[in-house]
């Protein structure tokens, strides 16, 4: 596989900008470490674990924004919307079924309170990637 195209902090800053703008919530990076750390999982992934999956690289991007709580406000949302740039960055798009679109926010919540290490995430994105056409 290809070096995947990554995002960087600045770029999930902005996106935690971009989805408080509507909500009236406050912008604030508390922890920008955190966030660099978070951002470079899904690269230590690839590069030293030599796991190429794109399901375990958007996993870990995810993952570790989720768990970082590098944001003031919207920590989660944040998360997902960087898992689905990032797998469109890389040619695939997350589909989420219908049946299960309301509790993909629940879903999160729940892995990312209750995982240690994020693994129960991989099984449950790599179903919904799809090679964008």
């Amino acid at each position: 596989m290809a070096e995947p195209r990554w995002l960087t902090a600045d770029q999930v800053i902005a996106l935690n900008a971009a989805i408080l703008i509507s909500t009236q919530e406050t912008h604030f990076v508390r922890d920008l470490a955190a966030l660099e750390s978070a951002v470079a999982r899904p690269l230590n992934r690839f590069h030293y674990l030599s796991d190429e999956a794109l399901s375990s690289l958007t996993a870990d991007l995810i993952y570790g924004i989720g768990k970082a709580h590098a944001f003031e406000q919207g920590n989660k949302r944040t998360a997902w919307a960087a898992g689905r740039i990032f797998a469109r960055l890389n040619g695939y798009n997350i589909v989420v079924p219908k049946e299960i679109q309301e509790p993909v926010a629940k879903k999160i919540e729940q892995i990312l309170t209750a995982e240690a290490d994020g693994s129960r995430l991989i099984s449950w994105i790599e179903p919904l990637l799809v090679r964008s056409s």
